[in-house]
């Protein structure tokens, strides 16, 4: 070796001591809302799952509710006499015209120039004695999204809230383009009848799924995504470009195909996965939320620090009987049928008599957006920032201005001041209607979230939906009826009646719930969060000496091998716990 090569050889003192390792952060939750701190409650990701669910409800919206306007609009119709000459009958037909149809007409052809928008009624002309087969369809698109929404219900709680998003918005796409080539009303009929029943599932499993996505401070901002007003807007814009129902239905799908995408990125709830004891997927879950893609919080989870999070119990198969299965959910379920009953006479009562504020189907769409596009704001602004604007006080706020606005509805009707379709109670049904959609709904749904733990929750949401179709279908059959009946005044009185008695039963037995953390196990269902069990202290103090336990082990484990490599390098040791490393920058005297 040359003196060149000795030169650069470089001595390296041998160390004997093991390599320090990086301290990690000891971390020991005890419920979920810890965990949605470190992933951030409100941040880019549920602002994207915020976005592509108030896009969907386009399409949603579309399909759903098409035949309470747009597709049940009847034009004006040419007919042809014996002596081949035309005589036009003026929309809406009613029991003289129909008479004077079937003893004249040869032949009856919708006139389509100039035609506002070309519906179901004039293509298939559903009229005078087949004027009745709009409410079949309506009942049978409802009786499909009931059964949906049970069925989805269950699905959710079982296999996942996201497992049929992607295949189900698929679904309704493929769906609601074959009802562009059906032929008759029945196979409309049957066409649409799937899409609700696809719907049902999916509107039941993503209301499930967006709230457990978000702490219950953010909750009525996710809830506020099923509000509808751009879908409205969007509805009738389509409707307004395309003028006709197969030409609007293809392009309401061209502009909800891109949810397909959108689904494929949603995650299932962690929240859920930790209540059926799927650690390992609810830390794929949390770290993939927590990733610098999304919310970049650097939070990082194993299986170990949510272990205590899980509450051990037998999963049983849980169904609708579990909504009833104690005394308090039994409570809590007849308080939400009655609540979802009311809200849903209320709505039918808008959609049967505000039809006479205006002749056009499409700008009757658009306000119906516009009038619920400013309310669900103001709600989320004050549920925000005024802490004591809690749940309870909006539920019964919300009914005792309907009831009012009813009372003053029924007072006008019953002393013939005004008809059931004038302009001032018109103006009155339109007011009680945001209230009861914007915020009467919303308070429902979230008190549901808090009352029913995450292993039913789903199931709950789909006996919230069921019974709201069901009061759509009892609309049909009861208020709508009563309207062209010598008693139009009942088709309020029904309302107002349902009103009162949910006033009565919500202020004696309806909780506060703004501020309560959820329930994820049927044992908290029964007795109420397991730290409400224990003084919430002692459970933070049990959590804080398991930490502070393994940060000392640490330390006498650190302690420990400075003091053996010591010994190795001939210092004299005669405790490792009194041994002190000396400083290298250390000036000696």
């Amino acid at each position: 070796m040359s003196d060149d090569e000795d030169s650069r050889v470089v001595q390296v003192r041998p160390t004997f001591a093991k390599k320090r390792k990086e301290k990690k952060e000891v971390v020991f939750y005890t419920n979920f809302e810890e965990v949605l701190q470190k992933v951030n409650a409100f941040g880019p990701y549920q602002i994207f799952c915020f976005i592509v669910i108030l896009y969907a409800s386009i399409e949603w919206a579309g399909n759903s509710t098409f035949m309470h306007v747009l597709g049940s609009f009847e034009p004006d119709w040419n007919c042809t006499l014996s002596n081949n000459m035309t005589q036009t009958i003026t929309a809406p037909t009613n029991d003289s015209t129909c008479d004077f149809i079937k003893k004249n007409c040869q032949s009856l052809t919708p006139i389509k120039q100039n035609l506002e928008f070309f519906s179901i009624v004039g293509q298939f002309q559903l009229i005078c004695d087949d004027s009745d087969k709009v409410e079949y369809i309506e009942v049978i698109m409802a009786g499909s999204s009931l059964i949906g929404s049970i069925i989805g219900g269950h699905m959710g709680d079982h296999f996942g809230r996201q497992t049929i998003f992607f295949t189900g918005e698929l679904l309704i796409i493929i769906t609601s383009m074959m009802c562009t080539a059906a032929r008759s009303w029945i196979a409309f009929a049957a066409i649409q009848g799937v899409n609700c029943f696809i719907y049902g599932v999916i509107e039941t499993t993503s209301l499930t799924m967006m709230v457990e996505f978000t702490s219950n401070k953010y909750r009525v901002i996710m809830v506020n995504a099923f509000q509808w007003p751009i879908a409205y807007m969007t509805s009738a814009l389509i409707a307004f470009l395309t003028k006709g129902w197969q030409v609007y239905f293809v392009f309401l799908n061209l502009v909800s195909s891109p949810l397909a995408i959108g689904f494929m990125l949603f995650l299932e709830s962690p929240r859920w996965l930790i209540a059926r004891n799927e650690l390992s997927q609810a830390c794929d879950v949390l770290n993939d939320i927590a990733h610098q893609r999304w919310n970049n919080t650097k939070a990082r989870f194993t299986t170990k620090d949510i272990s205590a999070i899980h509450k051990q119990e037998k999963q049983g198969f849980y169904w609708f009987y579990h909504l009833f299965s104690t005394k308090r959910l039994a409570k809590q379920s007849c308080l939400q049928i009655i609540s979802v009953l009311t809200y849903a006479m209320v709505s039918n009562t808008y959609l049967f008599t505000v039809t006479g504020l205006h002749d056009s189907a499409i700008m009757f769409t658009f306000l119906d957006g516009v009038f619920r596009l400013f309310v669900p704001i103001i709600i989320v602004i004050f549920d925000l920032m005024v802490p004591s604007f809690g749940r309870k006080i909006q539920y019964l706020g919300s009914l005792v201005i309907e009831g009012i606005l009813f009372g003053v509805i029924i007072a006008l009707v019953a002393t013939g001041t005004c008809t059931y379709d004038s302009k001032p109670v018109t103006i009155l049904v339109i007011i009680a209607t945001m209230i009861n959609d914007c915020i009467f709904w919303i308070n429902i749904v979230q008190i549901t979230t808090q009352r029913y733990p995450t292993v039913i929750r789903c199931i709950a949401f789909g006996f919230l939906h069921s019974f709201r179709h069901i009061g759509a279908i009892i609309g049909f059959v009861i208020l709508k009826p009563l309207l062209t009946s010598n008693w139009p005044t009942g088709a309020f009185v029904i309302p107002e009646a349902m009103i009162v008695l949910t006033i009565f039963v919500g202020f004696f037995f309806q909780p506060e719930t703004k501020g309560k953390a959820l329930m994820d196990q049927m044992v908290e269902a029964n007795y109420g969060r397991l730290e409400n069990e224990l003084p919430r202290a002692l459970m933070r103090l049990a959590a804080g000496h398991r930490v502070d336990q393994s940060e000392m082990r640490q330390q006498h484990r650190k302690d420990l091998e400075k003091a053996k490599a010591a010994e190795l390098m001939g210092q004299k040791v005669e405790s490792p716990w009194v041994f002190k490393e000396k400083d290298p920058n250390e000036k000696k005297d």
